[in-house]
């Protein structure tokens, strides 16, 4: 091993476990794909798995806006180049480039790198990018990629196997990486000449192609130096100077300005691409955290393409003209019971799957749907598992019941004994339950949780919804475990991360390195997520196998309320055209879009 990598964040045998707590509040922030053909892995077509519209929520254009449902094919005719392409970054500007702490919003790093795999834009399934093929050893501890061999850096240099394992190593290793837990079982990593790079694993890791592979490549050359000069073990690229030295890729575009401390960042065509240069001449890119000045900037034509678009946005829109691209994503949004809250009178409440499933029961999706949706929810969907390759469509959720809901606590033992709404146990103890969640969730998320209040008010349920900061969510999720259910909404990784939301090795009680809050175990779940580790990185039929035992269980057993899988709204000006949203990050393929004359 040469000295530009280290290996102080190297534990032999240690089991990739993402930090829950930093997802949260980065959701969606991590990946990279792009958009071109490609072979897929071995599996079946995951795009037969994809979830569809949802049937019991189904709106109509309004306005002059034009609806197009969940598209996969670009438009027809010839593209014209030329011309700027305006787009909204969704989070607060920066001209912090750092490319694993992930500090600016992804839509930068998506524009000048480019990942080892994509993932097929509406399968989420991997496919070759910088590496041309892949192959793995027998005992799948090694996977050798080739490298394309006509690709650069904007600056002119070809693109080779160190600058791979730089970033691999940096992604592993900087102190500031947001995805170190995609590499704890990467062990080494050999150039074994300009075009192949060799991987040796301390052990077969099932996401590697999905997870690993995906992210950006960064340029040796720009950062070795920097990067050796810190102390093994505190090796970062943060505090490097992008001022001195602007960010280099081998992506469609080129970092050429950046304005206002990142606020609003430049980006110029870059016509070697190897893939093949975007349509547009520049990219520029600005960020606009505040919803109503990304309305104003639309109606004022001072942008191309709106998103993220909420569907409390579209009454706002909906009379200029454009076209509103409707997409599954990649998102889920749940609240976990809680199975062992010491803290409350009935400690094991969550115990009698009966109570579980007359508050499922009593929850009406459809209300959530058309009042926070607008109709664009997936309200069927049961479980966390959403990516496209890997979702299970025969598994659904419940309709509402409230007749239902109401005897089966009757069964439980949970009445309204004195007339005044709440039901209470033979005890006397009433039914009062406390949800939190984080103080900055998505307002969709908030939103939902005070019409479930209202729904499990009418089963004779008293609901309390309480937001908390970072700090004190972390003490009620991983110490005292005070809470009764604990909501999220999140976007998901290609490959399955949320083995410790369910396994019984990762409740927090028993490993001070767990996630699972709630305390669930399910001897079947178990099974099902061992069985998804133990399958070949290249066979998405068994690890999809898996995944769907999984999904069941805990759609029957009923891990939490499922809340739905909300669907990703895209609005494009009527003269720009080639867009398709991707799973992953819906605005990644920019390069592919052009202007038509109006």
């Amino acid at each position: 091993m040469d000295d530009d990598v280290s290996r102080a964040a190297f534990r032999p045998g240690a089991t990739a476990r993402i930090d829950r707590r930093d997802l949260l509040v980065r959701a969606g922030a991590i990946g990279l794909a792009a958009a071109a053909g490609a072979t897929s892995i071995r599996g079946r077509a995951a795009a037969q798995a994809t979830p569809g519209a949802s049937p019991d929520a189904s709106p109509t254009a309004t306005g002059r806006l034009d609806i197009v449902r969940h598209p996969t094919e670009r438009d027809e005719g010839a593209p014209t180049d030329g011309g700027e392409l305006r787009l909204f970054l969704r989070s607060e500007g920066s001209a912090d480039f750092q490319p694993v702490a992930y500090r600016q919003d992804f839509s930068v790093a998506a524009s000048y790198l480019d990942p080892l795999l994509r993932v097929d834009p509406v399968t989420m399934t991997p496919e070759p990018w910088l590496a041309e093929s892949w192959s793995w050893s027998d005992d799948r501890t090694q996977i050798t990629y080739r490298l394309r061999p006509d690709v650069t850096w904007h600056d002119g240099t070809p693109l080779n196997a160190v600058d791979v394992r730089f970033s691999l190593f940096v992604g592993r290793d900087d102190l500031d990486s947001q995805i170190r837990n995609f590499y704890l079982l990467m062990r080494e990593a050999d150039a074994l000449d300009d075009l192949t790079l060799r991987v040796t694993l301390s052990a077969p890791d099932v996401n590697w192609l999905l997870n690993a592979s995906t992210q950006p490549v960064f340029y040796r050359g720009q950062y070795a130096e920097y990067w050796q000069s810190k102390p093994e073990g505190e090796r970062t690229l943060t505090g490097f100077d992008w001022e001195d030295s602007p960010p280099i890729g081998t992506g469609p575009w080129v970092v050429d300005a950046v304005d206002d401390d990142g606020r609003r960042i430049s980006l110029a065509r870059n016509a070697d691409y190897w893939a093949g240069p975007p349509h547009f001449e520049n990219l520029t890119l600005t960020a606009e955290p505040d919803r109503e000045a990304r309305l104003d900037a639309w109606r004022a034509d001072e942008v191309d393409l709106l998103w993220p678009v909420s569907p409390a946005d579209l009454p706002d829109i909906a009379e200029e003209p454009g076209t509103l691209h409707v997409a599954e994503a990649a998102s889920v949004m749940f609240a976990a019971f809680n199975f062992a809250n010491e803290v409350r009178d009935v400690p094991d409440l969550f115990a009698d799957v009966r109570v579980r499933q007359a508050l499922s029961l009593a929850v009406d999706r459809r209300r959530i749907a058309d009042e926070v949706f607008a109709g664009f929810l997936r309200t069927d969907a049961a479980g966390t598992v959403a990516q496209p390759w890997a979702y299970d469509p025969d598994v659904t959720t419940t309709e509402r019941d409230l007749d239902a809901a109401r005897g089966l606590l009757a069964e439980a033992g949970w009445e309204d004994r004195d007339g005044d709404g709440t039901a209470e146990n033979a005890a006397g103890a009433p039914l009062a339950l406390t949800v939190i969640h984080l103080e900055d969730a998505r307002p969709e998320l908030v939103a939902t949780l005070a019409l479930v209040a209202e729904d499990l008010a009418e089963v004779g349920a008293d609901v309390e919804i309480v937001p908390l900061d970072p700090s004190r969510f972390a003490e009620r999720t991983q110490r005292s475990f005070n809470f009764d259910l604990v909501a999220f909404a999140y976007d998901l990784f290609p490959g399955f991360t949320d083995f410790d939301l369910y396994g019984s090795a990762f409740d927090p009680r028993i490993n001070v390195q767990g996630w699972n809050p709630g305390g669930y175990a399910n001897a079947e779940v178990d099974a099902a997520i061992a069985d998804h580790f133990a399958a070949d990185a290249e066979d998405l039929d068994a690890q999809r196998d898996a995944l769907s035992r999984l999904q069941e269980e805990t759609n029957e057993d009923l891990y939490g309320l499922w809340l739905g899988f909300p669907q990703t709204l895209v609005v494009t000006r009527p003269e720009v055209r080639g867009f398709v949203p991707n799973v992953l990050w819906p605005t990644l393929d920019t390069r592919l879009l052009w202007r038509v004359d109006d």
